[in-house]
């Protein structure tokens, strides 16, 4: 009986413990299974792929493009359209990527704020017209990259934002209320209250250990209550 006592104690005090995050955690796996995915990417909300074609024609090799460009020896290209035109990504030997014409070997990036209203304007399938432009310097947490970026936000849904990298000349994040409100339950969820994508955080190991010991608490005493308590014979 005394065994029953402390584990009825830890029980109690470890549940006071953890039980508000249960409860975040309960409502962040609500949130997350009724709320599509797909809405959550805002992948209604973005245009396919460009379908243009390249004609190899005038198209320059992508080492002699790099050096026409004064980038050196690429140790990666990439020939895509970019805006209608044809360009190749190049990788240089420090990680950085630069766009160039593939025709001309003209650099294409950094882009202004003009081009990229034109590359988010492409991206977006909405009905939507575009709000405003931003210059900002380092990109809030909702990026999960660090800046520069061009930030294009759109009046339809109202607060969508397209998050324009200028030094790529490519989108790398759609923004939403609906992803913002998914993510703030993602944040609770995992616990990581700054970069938000760790899921090895002392504070979740810390809550994760004590709600398994609370459980584990609980069904012990589930079966001493069930199981090994001695039943009460009836009085006739």
């Amino acid at each position: 009986m005394k065994f029953i006592a402390i584990l009825t104690r830890v029980h109690k005090w470890v549940g006071l413990f953890v039980g508000l995050q249960i409860i975040l955690w309960t409502a962040g796996g609500l949130v997350m299974s009724i709320l599509p995915i797909s809405v959550v990417r805002s992948e209604h909300l973005i245009a396919p792929p460009s379908q243009d074609t390249i004609s190899g024609a005038d198209i320059l090799s992508p080492v002699k493009a790099a050096q026409m460009a004064g980038l050196g020896a690429p140790i990666g290209a990439r020939l895509h359209t970019w805006l209608g035109r044809p360009a190749y990504s190049i990788d240089g030997p420090e990680g950085q990527s630069t766009l160039i014409d593939a025709r001309t070997a003209e650099r294409l990036t950094p882009i202004d704020e003009h081009t990229a209203r034109n590359i988010a304007i492409m991206d977006y399938a909405g009905s939507g017209k575009v709000s405003r432009v931003d210059w900002v310097e380092k990109g809030p947490v909702e990026v999960r990259f660090e800046g520069p970026y061009w930030r294009v936000e759109f009046d339809q849904p109202k607060g969508y934002t397209v998050w324009v990298d200028p030094a790529q000349g490519k989108v790398r994040a759609h923004r939403s209320a609906v992803w913002r409100f998914y993510d703030f339950f993602w944040m609770l969820h995992i616990m990581d209250y700054g970069t938000r994508d760790n899921f090895n955080t002392p504070w979740l190991m810390a809550f994760a250990a004590s709600a398994f010991l609370f459980a584990l608490t609980g069904a012990g005493l589930l079966w001493h209550r069930f199981i090994l308590r001695p039943r009460r014979k009836k009085i006739r």
